[in-house]
């Protein structure tokens, strides 16, 4: 499977005229980085927390990577929920 979605990420840049080796914008995107939020919130007596995932703006260079190939990021944080903690070593 993964070298179907290589070969389906070279034609797909070799189409848009970006090249045709997926190994540098694999590279470029890498850096692209989401987390999460951790909002506490109070409703009554509960406490609780609110997770919101976000992606960071990536570079300008891997900004116009994803226009060209039109992979748009999100925009807006998601509300995450039933996510499962990391469990610390």
């Amino acid at each position: 499977m993964a070298l179907a979605l290589w070969r389906t990420l070279e034609m797909w840049m070799s189409a848009k005229h970006l090249g045709g080796s997926a190994r540098k914008p694999l590279a470029e995107m890498a850096v692209i980085k989401s987390m999460d939020v951790l909002l506490p919130v109070q409703h009554a007596q509960t406490h609780t927390e609110l997770r919101l995932r976000v992606v960071a703006k990536p570079e300008p260079h891997v900004a116009q990577l994803l226009a060209h190939l039109g992979l748009p990021l999100p925009t807006r944080s998601k509300i995450i929920e039933n996510a499962v903690e990391k469990i610390a070593p």
